[in-house]
């Protein structure tokens, strides 16, 4: 299955790589995020009361890539994720979601740069901790996706963003009935 992940991946990632004069519009970045998991399912974060943090925390770096779709506000790409949590897990993960990636012309928050949402696969060196506990199993392997809320910074090609970080086992796209959300805190650089 994860084999099957990774070629799809690697196709995607073939056919949409930059050619000829669309080379200068493509975009990498470096990022680093610090987070904690919590117990929710990954819309109850957005009701602050009721959020169960799961004493397990996250710090991770990634390395992206974007492109402009035409001259559209949408751009697309991918980001590598390598994360490391600690607390009640103490397992390294690893993700690499395609990222679709708007940027509104007047925000209605200040600030407010990108609106992103990628999906992809996530592999994870121990089966999850916080997953086991909320549903009694889950896999190393499962579906990632992420949400995020990009806010500009004074530094040029500096941003901040919040992020849910999520695990789950994609509607049954995996056996096993399982999943994890972790609210995120990042920075990212381009370059």
């Amino acid at each position: 299955m994860l084999l099957t992940w990774v070629r799809a991946i690697i196709v995607a990632v073939i056919f949409t790589l930059p050619v000829g004069a669309a080379r200068a519009e493509a975009q990498w970045y470096y990022t680093g995020f610090l987070g904690v998991m919590t117990e929710n399912v990954w819309y109850e974060v957005f009701s602050p009361g009721s959020i169960d943090f799961a004493g397990s925390g996250l710090v991770g770096v990634g390395l992206g890539w974007e492109r402009p779709i035409g001259n559209s506000r949408f751009s697309y790409g991918l980001e590598l994720q390598a994360v490391s949590h600690f607390g009640r897990q103490d397992h390294f993960e690893f993700n690499l979601p395609v990222v679709l990636r708007y940027r509104p012309e007047n925000p209605v928050l200040p600030r407010l740069h990108s609106v992103a949402f990628g999906l992809g696969i996530s592999h994870a060196t121990k089966i999850p901790r916080v997953e086991i506990d909320r549903k009694g199993t889950s896999t190393r392997n499962f579906v990632y996706w992420m949400a995020d809320m990009e806010f500009t910074l004074p530094r040029p090609d500096t941003s901040m963003y919040v992020r849910l970080h999520h695990r789950s086992d994609g509607y049954g796209f995996y056996d096993v009935s399982g999943g994890s959300t972790g609210v995120v805190f990042g920075w990212r650089k381009a370059f």
